[in-house]
């Protein structure tokens, strides 16, 4: 079978030029597609990086489609974030459905608690909960009313963006459901998608839940959670294996044990439930306040922390809970709840223990505390190479892994590394659509040393004058709160409205930003990636310094410990493919223009700073902040708008 289809479908006079006027054929995008369709036809494995603009949703889709129409394969489309998974079910695949000659169906399938449960809002003592939140009364009364009318229950369709603890009132995880013995299985939203998505063609999902489904068919050999699929399409694929890592990790919180708890309540154990959140409360408390435990630092010593109290009243829990599932004459619902107490309490207690002995040579354990001094017991397997290998690449057919950064230092070695990703995969690293002259890369030549005192202060002096000069329009990308908060309390009496990370919710930040197109946006890791702002209102993209993984990420310091050459290997492929994504948030489209500021002398001074600018796209450089009208005027006035006469006058 040739792949001259997709000459039809992208080429000049094509099918997508045909039905849009606006369309232009763009190379990259019909590399990647060719690639991926190769990879389908020849059953192989491919990776490829396609920088923004170079339209990748529709470059996998349409081979993805064809093969599905023409041979009868399922795809699974995973994405690591809702807002992409949204674009190919609402535009993507349905604008694609109209264009192309082919019929398929497709649909969207996401983790349990991203659907509202029946049982869950018909619970009385939820509803009871409900009635004690009065501040976020206004939202309650939203999902409530939306929950009436709902044909879906997923709650991307919500107006609003509810608060944790309120959605948490209406939807349950999978470790709750009640499964078959549930009195609303027949009209549960999660089955429902469940069965549309095993009737559709393409089944778009998220990693978290294609890991599920991974893991769960490893231990029964069944496709439970997602339809079996005979091809895979990873899009954002640099963050596939630090999802995995999550995944195949586990984190055991003092909150979590009191869920367990309130289940033993709920099966008529109340002192015991109260006994276990006592114990759950003391031993949490000995994490967060043990001396030889730093906070965020790794357990290094087998048995430092004893748990036997909190592991006697597990055992009491899992033994009360198992004699209620042998009760013949209990109603199924409340068998099933002990079955699942009990396999929770279980599974809490090996966690704990094995994360206090450190059992697992290829885990790293330690204990996070936030700001309010809770704790939390975190695991993660340092590599996932391997498990990936057999779980994921050896099973299927044909993987495809995409993102707009990929290849470190001009090859997929880091990637292949990291995820496992056999040899022979097909690569591609797909030409940029833009013009990267339209962007100009300041590196100040009064830039600091970020390993300086003096560095917060200098950085908020840059991000100053850079605001001033671009009329507002930036986003700041920060690498720490800290500093991110030095500079926003510089900014007060800022002349534009400047929107801080924390301050509201991140989808209401990001739609101030794009329609007050004269405000700065200050924001830490979750901005770096995801941000979609084309147009005025992003102008400049200031980032405070090279994003170094933080020194005390347990995960890093694993991987690095016994690598002579961790630096190369570990730390600036990473910083490398931070850099690019945050610098990615500027050109969106073939109009955009402006400037990208660091505030790092490292990156134009070190030897490795020097090879990082190497393998980043080719912008212009410029040692002066004072440059920045210059390129806004030539671009301005190159385009005729009249920013341009303002700025020269």
């Amino acid at each position: 079978m040739s792949n001259d289809y997709l000459s039809d479908v992208f080429g000049p006079g094509g099918l997508l030029q045909s039905r849009s006027a606006n369309y232009e054929a763009r190379e990259g995008q019909i590399a990647l597609s060719r690639l991926v369709d190769q990879a389908m036809r020849e059953g192989r494995h491919a990776a490829a990086e396609a920088p923004c603009g170079t339209g990748k949703s529709r470059a996998y889709c349409v081979p993805a489609i064809h093969h599905a129409h023409h041979r009868g394969k399922r795809v699974v489309v995973a994405t690591a974030n809702v807002a992409l998974q949204e674009q190919l079910v609402t535009q993507d695949l349905p604008r694609l459905a109209e264009v192309l000659p082919w019929k398929f169906s497709f649909s969207l399938l996401k983790g349990r608690n991203n659907y509202a449960c029946h049982a869950r809002v018909a619970d009385s003592d939820v509803r009871g909960e409900l009635r004690g939140m009065y501040d976020l009364q206004d939202q309650i009364d939203t999902v409530r009313a939306w929950f009436r009318t709902t044909k879906t229950g997923d709650v991307s369709e919500l107006p609003i963006v509810p608060a944790h603890n309120v959605w948490s009132k209406f939807a349950i995880t999978a470790d709750e459901c009640k499964g078959e013995t549930c009195a609303y299985r027949g009209e549960c939203f999660s089955e429902r998608a469940k069965r549309v998505a095993n009737a559709s063609d393409i089944v778009v999902t998220n990693y978290h839940l294609l890991f599920a489904h991974l893991a769960l068919r490893r231990d029964t050999g069944q496709d439970l959670l997602l339809p079996a699929f005979d091809f895979l399409v990873l899009d954002e694929a640099h963050a596939a294996a630090d999802i995995a890592r999550s995944f195949f990790g586990y984190s055991v919180s003092e909150a979590s044990l009191g869920r367990i708890a309130s289940s033993v309540a709920e099966l008529g154990f109340k002192r015991l439930a109260g006994e276990l959140r006592l114990e759950a409360r003391g031993l949490f408390e000995r994490f967060a306040t043990h001396p030889d435990v730093p906070r965020g630092g790794r357990l290094r010593h087998p048995g430092l922390i004893a748990d036997d109290a909190l592991q006697e009243c597990i055992g009491r829990v899992v033994a009360a809970a198992a004699h209620v599932d042998r009760e013949d004459n209990l109603a199924a619902n409340t068998r099933a709840t002990a079955r699942r107490v009990a396999r929770l309490a279980e599974l809490a207690g090996d966690r704990i223990r094995e994360g206090l002995q450190q059992v697992d040579a290829e885990k790293v354990y330690w204990i996070d505390v936030d700001s309010k001094a809770r704790a939390v017991l975190e695991a993660r397997p340092v590599r996932v190479d391997r498990l990936l290998h057999r779980q994921l690449f050896d099973p299927c057919e044909s993987v495809s892994l995409v993102s707009a950064t990929l290849a470190t230092r001009g090859s997929f070695d880091f990637l292949q590394r990291e995820v496992g990703l056999p040899d022979g995969a097909l690569e591609l690293v797909a030409p940029s659509p833009f013009d990267s002259s339209r962007a100009l890369l300041v590196i100040p030549d009064d830039a600091p040393d970020p390993r300086t005192p003096d560095f917060p202060d200098a950085a908020s002096a840059i991000f100053d004058q850079a605001i001033a000069l671009c009329e507002g329009r930036t986003l700041g990308l920060f690498t720490s709160y800290r500093v991110l908060n030095h500079v926003h309390q510089h900014l007060r009496d800022c002349a534009y409205r400047v929107l801080r990370q924390g301050d509201l919710p991140r989808g209401e930040l990001l739609r101030i930003f794009r329609e007050d197109t004269s405000s700065v946006l200050l924001g830490a890791e979750s901005f770096w990636a995801g941000v979609d702002v084309p147009g005025p209102a992003l102008t400049a993209v200031v980032i405070d310094k090279l994003p170094f993984p933080p020194p005390d990420n347990p995960v890093i310091a694993a991987l690095c410990e016994g690598d002579p050459n961790a630096f190369e290997n570990h730390l600036l492929p990473r910083v490398e493919t931070a850099l690019k994504q945050g610098m990615g948030r500027l050109l969106r489209t073939k109009d955009d223009y402006g400037v990208i500021v660091v505030c790092d002398r490292r990156l134009r001074e070190t030897r490795y700073g020097k090879a990082l600018l190497a393998h980043l796209p080719p912008l212009p450089l410029t040692r002066s902040i004072a440059d920045i009208p210059i390129h806004l005027f030539d671009i301005e006035h190159s385009l005729g708008k009249k920013e341009a006469y303002a700025r020269a006058s």
